[in-house]
């Protein structure tokens, strides 16, 4: 299942999650977002648009901030340090940073591990 949300919409990612739904993607975004969204569901990947992560963690908790998870997410999709830190406007020190708190918050043992168990838990 892939979901059509917005970001004031907290509630429905929630149930959205409870009924394991697959994708989430925010209705504002562009219409190749919601293609790409579709092929990784239909790949069986989970896809959680970047602009609703905030909104997703106050519909379920999760350990990790805002920040913490645009950083996991971007290196659950192969980028290296210095990709993250160039698209995300950060230096390399505070995405390593992030990659660490990541890692810790989780309870992982390395970062394979933080992106294995945000992903089981439907945070990446």
């Amino acid at each position: 299942m892939l979901v059509l949300a917005s970001t004031g919409a907290p509630g429905s990612l929630h149930r959205a999650f409870r009924a394991e739904a697959r994708g989430y993607v925010d209705k504002d975004g562009s219409p190749g977002r919601l293609v790409r969204a579709v092929r990784r569901v239909a790949a069986g990947e989970r896809f959680i648009d970047a602009s609703l992560a905030s909104a997703f963690m106050e519909a379920d908790p999760v350990p990790l901030s805002p920040r913490e998870l645009s950083v996991l997410a971007r290196a659950a999709e192969g980028d290296s340090i210095a990709e993250i830190a160039r698209t995300l406007h950060l230096a390399s020190g505070t995405v390593r940073n992030y990659m660490a708190a990541a890692t810790r918050k989780t309870g992982a043992r390395n970062l394979i591990d933080a992106i294995r168990i945000s992903r089981r838990e439907g945070w990446v």
